[in-house]
């Protein structure tokens, strides 16, 4: 699955895509693998890696938790090098998504 996004980083507004796999285990949870990049608007980046555990939900809704994992070589975004970010994302039976993140200190 492929996807782009908008939101929020440090308080710094940005743009992202990213694309993850996901494998239906026997239990009928979900894993997944994934990686991307945010961009702001003057073009600094931040990529990032992660893994998550999902469930679907009713109507062909989803919802995963897990953790993401960032590198930069921008100032701006410096505080995310090294940093672990606890996210919930959810997607509705229509497709739209919401996603939240955490600092994990």
């Amino acid at each position: 699955m492929s996807f782009e996004d908008s939101g929020h980083l440090l308080g710094i507004n940005v743009t992202g895509m990213g694309t993850y796999t996901s494998v239906v285990r026997p239990d009928g949870s979900i894993f997944g693998n994934g990686q991307g990049l945010s961009t702001t608007a003057d073009g600094e980046s931040v990529i990032w890696t992660g893994s998550g555990l999902g469930k679907f939900g009713p109507g062909g809704s989803v919802s995963y938790r897990g953790m993401l994992f960032y590198q930069t070589n921008s100032a701006k975004l410096a505080a995310l090098n090294n940093a672990c970010a606890a996210f919930e994302f959810e997607t509705d039976p229509s497709g739209q998504t919401t996603a939240k993140l955490w600092e994990w200190k």
